[in-house]
């Protein structure tokens, strides 16, 4: 496996990486417990018209003027990144692909760790997470960071990024880089997000 793209144990992860979401479910209450790191500041962006090429392209776009060149990414629940179900599809070539792709890199039905990516490896790497992200609906539950941990991405089946900056400092920053993009907001209720 290239240096550039790291597997790392699960539980090296939630040692290493403490502001990664985490979600596990407790048998005595019958409820899901779930972790956030404090935040402040929540968005939701998406672009107007976009297919999956330029959706990642333009997130491409926006994390190179971040300055950002290494990620985290984990699921939040600790499961394997490919289901047993989604192995065995054979319906969609996209995902065919992709999942070749994921099995190149050693991460298959048995991987429930996380994957650092430098950042010239990270457009073929989201590109395909995009691609299992919306045909599987048990791949839900993934977050990735830059490596420091100064801002959380969600991509959402549907195309739209879920931007947490997790001080006020990337904050300031993400504001001001975001209208050299091309996305737009996406807000979905008042209660839980902030207009760019």
């Amino acid at each position: 496996m290239s240096k550039q793209i790291k597997k790392i144990k699960r539980d090296i992860c939630l040692i290493k990486y403490r502001k990664l979401p985490l979600a596990e479910y407790e048998k005595e209450t019958d409820s899901d417990v779930f972790y956030y790191p404090e935040c402040n500041y929540i968005y939701w962006i998406k672009l107007e018209k976009d297919t999956p090429k330029k959706l990642i392209s333009e997130f491409i776009k926006l994390i190179d003027l971040l300055e950002f060149k290494k990620f985290i990414f984990l699921g939040s629940i600790n499961k394997p990144w490919i289901s047993k179900l989604t192995k065995k599809r054979k319906d969609y070539k996209p995902l065919i692909k992709t999942l070749d792709y994921f099995f190149d890199l050693k991460i298959d039905k048995n991987f429930n760790g996380g994957i650092e990516i430098e950042f010239n490896h990270i457009k073929d790497f989201l590109t395909n997470f995009y691609t299992i992200t919306r045909v599987d609906g048990g791949f839900f539950d993934y977050y990735f960071s830059d490596i420091n941990q100064n801002i959380l991405f969600y991509l959402h089946y549907n195309g739209e990024f879920k931007i947490l900056p997790l001080t006020e400092e990337i904050n300031n920053k993400f504001l001001k880089i975001i209208k050299k993009t091309n996305f737009v907001d996406a807000l979905r209720n008042e209660s839980d997000t902030d207009r760019i």
